[in-house]
């Protein structure tokens, strides 16, 4: 069974009495992913060229060298260790044990391994390592190897197909920000009570209201956001989830900006926009209040001179995140209830790859679709939908808006050679004419063709099996404020 999990936030500002130490914590993390990320770079480019050492390629190595026996004396060590704990076993009970030696890299083994690099930091008691708890200084280790998996997988796919990349993937780079996220397992922090105990400090983070609804701690997570400190507690969820059942009713989800999402269904039932009004509103000011906060802190500075950032900056971020993220909670929820009201089991959600970068609109509607953060809701969606047992499937949307639903159009994929002609078109923004000169809504239109993409089966019945009252009148609006 798979497991769920809730998370719970808190922010820490300045003057609270843990602010301070999640503040060594974040700078420590830094430190460290930056001093990892120093040793695998240097080697891996030490290796892999015929050129000339470079004086600090010189000098990883020649750390690795000397470090090395005392590793695998260490590593001799712990497996006589277990070695002998297993001899202290019953003949059944005992598992057998390898003892893993360690190598130095060579030009046909270039990179660096986890095991290797967490094994030296502790031999030669490397300064940044030890400055974090246990399992939180390897956790950062660990997202920057992830971060390293990522890149040699997307050469992979480079090397196999350029198109589908917008340029050659580069080796991960060095943290500039002064802070990194950190991440405290609960075998470093605990539960204690309605306080949360953490590692190397005395002080402890008093959860109010959350006392009661965090049963199971799984982890948190503190991250340097708006000079402030975000906490994420993360709990495993002890309530089941509802099973999910296919009842051969969906949802169909349009996002966009002045239609934040068009909602259709292919039960017959009358599309509903979710109008995005208030979300061009909180852009539009933060945008305009951004350009002159910004043209007052650069004004006759170079580009590269002074700060880029301010207090009053940070401010109003984070105002426009919240607000939109408010919003965002509550329109997912009316989507989701809107769903559970119809007996919906899949909501399928139209999502197009590199869909913000390639945006080409105009100015000003590449700015206001740019900045709206489609993902954030969708995965509010996702979860939200979740708990009740409906399925979410985010799909391929390339054409929807062109082809005409009611004329039944073939739908092809952005990428594909043949491209069908449609049977009608977008005649102004917000209308679109079919074959048979019928209008109806253009977003309405792009979303029961989402629909029809994903579930090729989902109007089964023929289009004149739907509602045709519902598919071409004025859908019902949703403002939320």
């Amino acid at each position: 069974m798979k497991k769920e999990y809730a998370t719970y936030q808190i922010w820490i500002k300045k003057g609270h009495k843990l602010y301070a130490y999640f503040m060594e914590m974040c700078q420590n993390a830094k430190n460290l992913y930056n001093t990892t990320n120093f040793y695998i770079r240097q080697v891996y480019t030490a290796l892999r060229t015929e050129k000339t050492l470079q004086p600090l390629q010189q000098e990883v190595l020649h750390t690795l060298q000397a470090y090395i026996e005392i590793m695998n004396e260490n590593q001799l060590h712990a497996y006589q260790k277990r070695v002998q704990k297993q001899k202290e076993k019953p003949a059944e009970e005992r598992k057998e044990i390898k003892c893993n030696l360690f190598t130095l890299p060579t030009k046909k083994k270039t990179f660096l391994s986890y095991n290797f690099l967490d094994c030296l930091f502790k031999t030669m008691k490397q300064q940044d390592y030890i400055n974090l708890p246990s399992q939180v200084n390897q956790a950062v280790m660990k997202k920057l190897y992830q971060n390293w998996k990522s890149f040699f997988a997307s050469m992979k796919a480079y090397q196999k197909q350029h198109s589908t990349f917008t340029g050659r993937p580069c080796i991960p780079k060095y943290i500039k920000s002064s802070m990194k996220e950190i991440v405290f397992t609960n075998q470093v922090c605990k539960l204690q009570d309605k306080y949360i105990r953490f590692p190397k400090t005395s002080i402890k983070l008093n959860i109010g209201k959350l006392f009661g609804h965090i049963e199971n701690l799984k982890e948190v997570r503190v991250s340097p956001a708006y000079g402030k400190f975000k906490i994420e507690i993360v709990t495993e969820q002890s309530e089941p989830v509802l099973k999910h059942v296919d009842n051969n009713r969906y949802m169909s989800i349009d996002l966009g900006i002045h239609n934040i999402a068009t909602i259709t269904t292919n039960t017959g039932t009358i599309p509903v926009l979710v109008k995005g009004n208030v979300i061009k509103s909180i852009n539009q000011y933060y945008n305009k209040q951004k350009a002159r906060l910004l043209g007052i802190l650069r004004h006759g500075k170079e580009p590269k001179e002074g700060p880029h950032t301010s207090k009053r900056l940070e401010r109003l971020h984070e105002k426009r995140f919240l607000k939109i993220k408010d919003l965002f909670h509550k329109m997912s929820y009316h989507i989701v209830h809107f769903a559970v009201q119809h007996e919906i089991s899949m909501i399928v959600i139209g999502k197009n790859t590199s869909w913000k970068q390639n945006s080409d609109m105009g100015k000003r509607q590449n700015q206001s679709f740019c900045h709206i953060p489609h993902n954030l809701l969708i995965e509010m969606i996702n979860y939200k939908a979740k708990r009740q047992g409906i399925m979410v499937q985010v799909v391929e949307e390339s054409y929807t808006s062109k082809a005409s639903f009611l004329d039944n159009d073939e739908i092809p994929t952005y990428g594909e050679e043949y491209i069908p002609a449609f049977s009608g078109k977008r005649i102004k923004r917000g209308l679109y004419r079919t074959k048979e000169n019928k209008l109806l809504n253009a977003d309405v239109n792009g979303s029961y063709n989402i629909l029809k993409k994903a579930v090729p089966k989902a109007f089964a019945d023929g289009i004149e099996g739907l509602c045709h009252q519902a598919a071409v009148s004025t859908p019902l609006v949703l403002s939320i404020s």
